[in-house]
């Protein structure tokens, strides 16, 4: 490439990708590779650090190999949240898996922390549950002991991957965290924007070992490619980037399918609470009012279809669309991996399956888990309506599972609504590279947006409200279902 671009890196659960992103918003060239975390036993997701770091590398080092360094004007990191690393910081060198946001291991250090569920949302926007970081870092401080050397050495860093990467790619000069990937640890105070003793204290996690606090777009450094300084200008969590990208306005909302599937809605500058959702940050540059989202998890989404695989139904990407048009009777199913998110916080759920029959085909099996992910994202969106937040503004989707047209079709179905389906499933590699345009001063109005897809509502309401029924009643059942 002979013209200048961002090299924008998005961290995924299921795979890592580099990207050059031109200054008119066009991704110019990637590399993508897949990286799968083990699940060593029932609840537990990991990686390894070592793996982790040398793939984030390679897609970077191969961008840079097929384009010119010096063109490369600044470095954005996006990447999944509340997965957090430990390491020691004479050698660089993880302490202990890296547990990602699915891994539930820690339930007990959860539950264990002397902090009210009321006060940790009231503090940080989230709820105390083994999904975010603080809970997996007290149990690796209690049950490795590497970890507690580390730390009574006075060389122990924890931070979420993406600070893990930037603090190797510039070679130890830079231990620092954005906010939106801060929040996620369960340490922030988010009225404050400052670490807070109170839940330091309650996780039994000394601040000392805990990143420096930046805007998302700010100065994280420089990476030295063979000679060549490439400034590193933004870190930001996926979801909070794929936000940034759809320039999405106050009111609106926008869900983003991947590994997981998360609703995101515009709250603005009101820092807004809503028990049974999260109020997460919005990211952020310096001397910038703060914003917020009222977010809504699904923990599982491209994941349950991956599980789905791993229990016989085993089908080709190319071919899911097919099967779930073909289904006759899709099966009622609830996509527990990993616990409910929004807005039932249940982490003691397992997944369930209903409506079976001696005539249930794979295609029922698929078609199912499909749907599944509509009805809990619909039940997202209800309860936004029923506690006074009116979706009144543009619903659009984004993620690499919003190709699925039977999935998109059927939300828009089920939630009788528009949807506004973003062209470019590459949302947070875009909204990485836009908010470093931005931090270089580059303009990015000049952004070639492509027109969106309008997906119409195409069952008709009554059948709509029938089926929602009846998943309300399924979902009542599978809650109260002995584990």
């Amino acid at each position: 490439m002979t013209e200048k671009y961002i090299l924008s890196v998005d961290l995924g659960t299921s795979s890592f990708r580099a990207a050059a992103v031109s200054a008119d918003g066009q991704i110019r060239l990637q590399k993508t590779v897949h990286i799968v975390p083990s699940r060593p036993a029932k609840g537990l997701s990991q990686y390894e650090a070592d793996e982790m770091l040398s793939v984030a590398k390679q897609v970077i080092n191969e961008v840079l190999e097929e384009t010119s360094p010096s063109q490369a004007a600044g470095l954005a990191v996006s990447s999944q949240r509340s997965t957090v690393v430990l390491w020691d910081k004479t050698t660089g060198k993880a302490l202990a898996p890296v547990l990602t946001w699915e891994d539930g291991r820690s339930f007990e250090e959860a539950e264990a922390a002397p902090v009210t569920q009321e006060e940790v949302h009231a503090l940080t926007g989230l709820y105390k549950t083994p999904y975010f970081s603080a809970p997996k870092i007290a149990w690796c401080l209690k049950n490795i002991p590497p970890v507690k050397e580390a730390l009574d050495a006075g060389n122990l860093l924890v931070a979420p991957i993406a600070s893990y990467l930037v603090w190797h790619l510039t070679q130890g000069s830079v231990f620092a965290t954005d906010t939106t990937l801060a929040q996620r640890m369960l340490l922030l105070d988010i009225r404050t924007q400052t670490w807070s003793a109170r839940l330091c204290n309650a996780f039994g996690i000394p601040m000392v070992c805990l990143p420096a606090l930046k805007p998302s777009c700010a100065d994280y450094g420089t990476y030295n490619y063979k000679g060549v300084c490439i400034p590193v200008c933004a870190m930001g969590g996926d979801q909070q980037m794929a936000a940034a990208w759809s320039n999405l306005p106050q009111g609106g909302s926008l869900i983003n399918y991947g590994t997981g599937a998360f609703w995101l809605y515009n709250a603005g500058e009101k820092n807004a609470i809503l028990p049974g959702t999260l109020t997460s940050l919005a990211v952020s540059a310096e001397n910038e009012k703060p914003r917020y989202f009222l977010e809504g998890p699904v923990n599982a989404a491209g994941s349950a279809l991956l599980w789905l695989k791993t229990q016989g139904i085993a089908f080709a990407d190319e071919e899911l669309n097919d099967w779930c048009y073909s289904a006759q009777s899709p099966v009622w199913f609830l996509p527990a991996l990993g616990g409910l998110g929004a807005p039932y916080w249940n982490f003691s759920v397992s997944p369930v399956f209903g409506g079976l029959s001696p005539l249930t085909r794979r295609e029922d099996w698929v078609a199912g888990v499909v749907r599944s992910v509509a009805y809990l994202l619909a039940d997202i969106g209800h309860y936004l309506q029923a506690n006074g937040f009116v979706l009144n503004g543009p619903l659009k989707a984004s993620g690499g599972l919003s190709r699925l047209a039977y999935l998109v079709q059927f939300q828009a179905d089920i939630m009788q609504k528009e949807i506004l389906l973003e062209k470019d499933t590459q949302a947070s590699v875009l909204g990485a590279a836009r908010k470093t345009m931005e931090f270089l001063g580059w303009d990015s109005s000049s952004w070639k947006e492509e027109s969106a897809t309008i997906v119409k509502p195409a069952l008709p309401s009554a059948e709509a409200m029938e089926l929602y029924g009846k998943w309300q009643a399924f979902l009542g059942w599978a809650l109260k279902k002995p584990l």
